[in-house]
């Protein structure tokens, strides 16, 4: 039950401090995810007002809450990071908050640091690769913010972090110009700008970043573009579309009467659940990742729970559907092209982004001058369809091959259930480390057509299509 505001009786006991009452309601099977009026749920309220018994048992309970937002986009961090709860900040952090989620404004949590002038919780965010270089609506990086509220400590911390210090935000204001003449935060930011400006002086060639979001806001964590390569400029010849498009007419079958559904009302990690048998199992485990055992040779089409389904949104078996959660950039290859890595660490099994374009038939695809971006969906069920990424994609299209590929494309279905066409899902088929490139196996039949025109230039020691293998 909940009052007028929604709050539930374990949100009271939460905010009251209250441990064993919480132990108690949630062993009595009350929601962790619940929200009120204003989005807050059991971790927002507690983690506002620094209760750390109450966080560390709910996140015992239901850490995959942990990244929840309100309705002003802040996540448990975010309050931890406002009201200076240091300890605090160190449980999410360790428990894996992502620092990187953006707010209402497309705040990081560094910005709050910055507004908080807390340079211990700034310093712990540093080294959980939170993104200095982020900008909100404003275009104020954590560096302005910093300057604006005059904290020294952190303004000292950005500048040794590598911050830019020549960076405008979108009154076209340096931090320089957001701080009191003669300061002594004015002093250092004059002494670190004479530095960059010298350094840049002898070797303008550095990596520019070109577009801080090519997805233009279309997804939930927004995906930068950079070149230290040469003079290519961002990529403009698409349209960046987060889920797949149609141009022509294709008999998708989106009967919702037809969709088998489950009646589970726990969170669908049982073996009754419809859509796990659908799956022969239900394979995402509490954190939303496919297990060790989960076979990449061959892998099983995964149907994840529907809106027929009983269970709630936030269910096990729901991941795709939610979306890019892990942070990637699009970056200028020294050989190949544009390429993408990742911006943080990735657990083996993690969702990581779906292979996005127009849905086509095979028919048209044939007719297609560029072939570069197809997909194939071979489901041997009916028609052959492809995904053709060349003017509507999303991050995935510059997705390139590599012989020791850390991706695997898994066949996922959702909101529907024809066959025909699965989503294209990629996880991570190994840990992948921060600032590596992701890249899948194209496939022999690839290369057996596109060998007469180029080679693999993966750089790989197991490179199988290189000019040295021939």
């Amino acid at each position: 039950m909940f009052d007028e505001e929604q709050r539930t009786p374990l949100m009271a006991a939460c905010e009251n401090n209250h441990l064993d009452t919480v132990k108690y309601l949630l062993r009595a099977g009350a929601a962790v995810s619940h929200k009120d009026v204003m989005g807050f749920t059991c971790l927002h309220l507690a983690a506002k007002l620094g209760h750390y018994d109450i966080v560390h048992h709910l996140l015992s309970k239901a850490s995959k809450f942990i990244n929840c937002q309100d309705a002003g986009g802040w996540t448990a961090i975010t309050w931890a990071i406002e009201y200076k709860h240091k300890e605090l900040v160190h449980l999410l952090l360790a428990r894996g908050a992502d620092v990187n989620i953006r707010d209402k404004e497309e705040n990081v949590c560094l910005h709050w640091a910055a507004l908080s002038g807390c340079d211990d919780i700034a310093q712990a965010l540093l080294e959980a690769r939170c993104d200095l270089s982020a900008v909100n609506v404003h275009g104020d990086s954590p560096l302005h913010v910093a300057v604006r509220e005059n904290h020294l400590e952190c303004v000292m911390l950005f500048l040794s972090r590598g911050a830019d210090v020549n960076q405008r935000n979108r009154e076209g204001e340096t931090a320089l110009d957001c701080c009191v003449y003669g300061s002594k935060v004015w002093t250092a930011l004059n002494t670190n700008k004479k530095l960059t400006d010298a350094r840049r002086a002898r070797d303008f060639h550095g990596e520019r970043v070109l577009s801080r979001d090519i997805s233009r806001g279309y997804e939930a964590v927004p995906i930068t573009c950079v070149n230290g390569v040469d003079n290519e400029p961002c990529p403009e010849n698409f349209k960046y579309v987060p889920d797949n498009c149609v141009t022509s007419s294709l008999n998708i079958d989106k009967d919702i009467t037809h969709l088998q559904h489950c009646s589970c009302t726990d969170d669908c990690s049982s073996s009754a659940c419809m859509c796990g048998q659908l799956s022969l199992r239900c394979w995402y485990d509490s954190e939303g990742r496919l297990p060790l055992d989960f076979c990449q040779r061959e892998p099983p089409a995964l149907f994840e729970c529907n809106h027929i389904c009983s269970c709630w949104k936030t269910c096990r078996n729901r991941v795709v559907q939610n979306g890019l959660r892990a942070r990637l950039q699009v970056f200028r290859t020294q050989k190949m092209g544009w390429g993408v890595r990742a911006m943080q660490d990735i657990r083996q099994g993690t969702f990581i982004c779906e292979y996005v374009g127009e849905i086509i038939t095979d028919a048209e695809a044939d007719k297609r001058e560029t072939d570069s971006f197809l997909f194939t969906l071979d489901n041997k069920v009916g028609d052959v369809h492809c995904i053709d990424a060349r003017l509507f994609g999303n991050v995935s299209r510059f997705i390139n091959h590599l012989c020791e590929p850390n991706l695997l494309a898994v066949k996922v279905f959702t909101m529907h259930q024809d066959l025909r066409f699965p989503r294209i899902s990629f996880f991570s088929s190994r840990p992948i480390k921060a600032g590596e490139q992701i890249g899948f196996d194209y496939g022999d039949h690839y290369w057996r057509v596109k060998s007469k025109y180029f080679t693999c230039q993966c750089g790989s020691l197991k490179c199988l299509h290189s000019a040295a293998s021939r």
